[in-house]
């Protein structure tokens, strides 16, 4: 009875560039969509505390390596601290993980991910947010 074969060296992944510069533009337009407050909390009123919320982007190494930022929240308002959930979503897919901040006026920005994961676009929404005092 024959065996099969398999190689012991597979051949090296043979990624094309256009792929890598294809994610890379794609994280570039998608990144101002990421973590954007609900439509419908924010149309409601002018002070809630979705319009203090602000997304950010930094050119970390650990997500340039894949072809994306570094995705950052931050509080905006000079004297009341939000407490913010999250949620995530992998290529365009909400992942089931929620996450709950505070933060704090003037703090630095908190870090939220990398906007590519596994080759996919990722990102989150804001699901619900209040000012603590």
């Amino acid at each position: 009875m024959a065996r099969p074969t398999v190689p012991l060296n597979p051949p090296p992944c043979r990624r094309p560039a256009a792929r890598g510069l294809a994610f890379a533009l794609l994280a570039a337009a998608a990144w101002p969509l990421a973590a954007q407050p609900a439509p419908e909390a924010a149309a409601s009123d002018p002070a809630a505390p979705e319009h203090y919320l602000s997304v950010e982007k930094d050119f970390t190494s650990n997500c340039v390596i894949r072809n994306g930022v570094q995705l950052l929240i931050r509080n905006t308002h000079p004297t009341r601290t939000v407490r913010v959930w999250l949620e995530r979503t992998l290529a365009g897919r909400p992942t089931g993980d929620r996450s709950r901040s505070e933060l704090k006026p003037g703090a630095e920005a908190e870090p939220l991910g990398c906007s590519v994961s596994s080759d996919q676009p990722q990102a989150w929404r804001v699901v619900k947010a209040q000012f603590l005092d």
